[in-house]
């Protein structure tokens, strides 16, 4: 049974990538996601690979991924960087902390704007985004975004003001 969930999930989040990418491919654009790696474990690295390497196989996503070390448990990992000038303001940042590696913290933070309120593409790659985290680091921690949690809405607008973000 548990098998068959995991199963069914996958074919639901291809599809929902499926149906971005035929949306993006009519825009004309993808969703640029930056990934912010903040572990130190080889476990934990290989689990942030895969969520990356899962994202660069479906088409309507352009991944950057920046390793970071922040300055305490919830410190913002992009506090004193700003981005260069040739570099585009991403859609989604998603933050991986470092204490998924000794479980003392149990989220993986998804930024991006009001959820409810992105356009219908943006809250496509927010589902699917938390759906592959969720299967990556299950029993470890869980994606959030800006509807779960505060600390994403914080983040993203210091994002927006530093030009991270869109």
């Amino acid at each position: 049974m548990k098998q068959q969930t995991r199963v069914l999930t996958m074919l639901g989040i291809l599809c929902l990538g499926w149906a971005l990418a035929a949306t993006a491919q009519d825009a004309g654009e993808s969703t640029r996601i930056l990934v912010v790696d903040e572990t130190k474990t080889f476990v934990s690295t290989m689990r942030v690979a895969g969520v990356v390497g899962a994202l660069r196989q479906m088409p309507g996503f352009a991944v950057d991924v920046r390793f970071e070390d922040a300055a305490g448990r919830l410190a913002d990992p992009l506090a004193d960087l700003i981005p260069a000038e040739d570099v585009e303001p991403y859609d989604i940042v998603l933050i991986i902390p470092r204490g998924i590696d000794d479980a003392s913290i149990p989220w993986i933070w998804i930024v991006a704007g009001w959820v409810p309120q992105l356009p219908p593409r943006l809250q496509a790659s927010v589902a699917i985004l938390s759906q592959i985290v969720d299967q990556a680091f299950a029993g470890l921690a869980e994606a959030v975004d800006t509807t779960e949690d505060l600390y994403p809405n914080i983040l993203w607008s210091e994002y927006v003001v530093k030009g991270w973000i869109r």
